[in-house]
């Protein structure tokens, strides 16, 4: 046999192995379950995607508890007195009288509840913390009040308007609603205490005096078919994300630099986007406390519900 003719066989039998790579790793991105081994090979892909954004985002820790590690040695040192070595930021979604709470669970909060811990929190004499001043904790440009909490409630339902507004006002408190977008209506709804109406924009404007409004994505919050045949919050699918960014922006007039993740699920790229379109700081539903030099891109809430009083939230445990 002619060298030639080795040499085609060889250059014939390298094209069809490369054809053949490239044929199996689109199959195991598109039918990943199909094996053990195509599963695998989709989430390695999926794993070198991650580190590479990673380091573009400078190093970010691989996961949550690594986040919460990285900055240990910086909240190990103790503030001074009557300045706060953590910080709260507490979680609410839904408010509603316990007699509309048809639907009791963890993202659902008794009215009555919810009263009682607004009232501890003004009897015991807590700052309600802006997000500002929070970034500017977090970075250690400021220190705050050794009693201070960040109150957030996610999504943007019409009764924290209706029902938590008027008892914050009373008691002169601070808080920030991420809303998605597209609940954001141009007018008023009819409200029903059992519906899952949402907040207009002329409520929003009447409640920017204890409100302030930020971005939990304009259409992603929902859940799809985004890594391995798996399903994840959208805003995984960094197309779609960059879009959404792009409009909250213009459609809502929401342009804070301020975010908070559907479900609590993030990536690196996902921060790698948020980066690159302006935004500081971010929150998960990671349980924990806030520290000055966290990132602040993962920065963790304690979620309150009608069964776990904030006293007992904010005096557990610093880990």
């Amino acid at each position: 046999m002619s060298f030639r003719r080795i040499r085609n066989m060889i250059i014939v039998m390298l094209y069809v192995a490369i054809a053949f790579v490239i044929t199996f790793y689109v199959l195991s991105m598109k039918y990943p379950h199909a094996s053990a081994f195509s599963y695998e090979t989709c989430r390695a892909t999926y794993n070198m995607t991650d580190d590479l954004f990673k380091t573009l985002n400078g190093e970010v820790p691989e996961d949550a508890a690594n986040v919460a590690a990285a900055s240990k040695s910086v909240h190990l040192k103790t503030a001074p007195a009557g300045k706060a070595n953590h910080i709260a930021v507490l979680m609410y979604h839904y408010v509603v009288p316990q007699k509309y709470n048809i639907e009791p669970n963890n993202a659902r909060i008794n009215l009555e509840a919810f009263e009682a811990g607004m009232k501890y929190l003004h009897d015991e004499g807590y700052h309600t913390a802006t997000l500002k001043e929070l970034e500017q904790y977090v970075r250690g440009e400021i220190q705050l009040p050794e009693k201070t909490v960040v109150l957030t409630f996610d999504d943007g339902y019409q009764n924290n308007v209706i029902y938590a507004y008027p008892v914050l006002k009373k008691y002169g408190f601070k808080a920030n609603i991420f809303i998605v977008g597209t609940k954001l209506s141009e007018q008023k709804q009819k409200f029903i205490p059992t519906a899952k109406t949402t907040i207009s924009r002329p409520e929003m404007k009447a409640t920017s005096d204890v409100f302030t409004y930020n971005s939990h994505t304009y259409n992603l919050h929902y859940k799809r078919l985004v890594q391995c045949a798996e399903y994840y919050a959208a805003g995984k699918d960094s197309t779609r994300f960059i879009h959404d960014i792009g409009l909250m922006k213009s459609k809502t007039g929401i342009n804070t630099p301020y975010f908070a993740y559907p479900y609590g699920e993030y990536d690196p790229q996902m921060v790698y986007d948020l980066k690159r379109n302006g935004y500081r700081m971010a929150f998960t539903v990671r349980p924990g406390f806030v520290h000055p030099g966290d990132d602040p891109m993962y920065l963790p809430r304690l979620n309150v519900t009608s069964t776990t009083t904030i006293k007992h939230l904010l005096h557990l445990p610093d880990e």
